[in-house]
């Protein structure tokens, strides 16, 4: 019984980090304001479709972390899309342009009757 509570445990902290920010800028932390949010989908979820940020400006992110806070103007973001059911993964460079005190989510485009990944949006929530 300690096994799996303890399992239990784990999973539910694998979960928490896995919704973690990273700050993708020098200095001090700033307020929600001066920063836009980009939002990835969390690299330990099950789904059917995906989209993983892996790097912004050259910035790898961590396995637990699936968004970023970054300075308003211009940045490069990795983005992998990957579509469960049929395997398909692709590796993704997009130039973005963002606002300070908004909040991004990478959306993924299909094609092939929703079996590959054509690109990833970046639109505002």
């Amino acid at each position: 019984m300690t096994h799996i509570r303890l399992a239990a445990i784990a999973l539910a902290c694998a979960m928490l980090l896995a919704c973690s920010t990273q700050q993708a800028y020098s200095g001090a932390a700033r307020s929600a304001e001066e920063v836009a949010l980009i939002k990835g989908d969390p690299k330990f979820r099950l789904a059917p479709v995906a989209a993983y940020l892996r790097s912004v400006d050259d910035r790898i992110l961590g396995d637990t972390q699936s968004s970023v806070q970054v300075l308003p103007g211009e940045h490069e973001l990795v983005v992998d899309c990957v579509v469960t059911t049929s395997g398909d993964r692709q590796r993704i460079r997009l130039q973005v342009l963002v606002e300070a005190g908004e909040r991004y989510r990478l959306e993924p485009q299909l094609v092939g009757a929703n079996q590959a990944c054509d690109t990833v949006r970046l639109v505002k929530e």
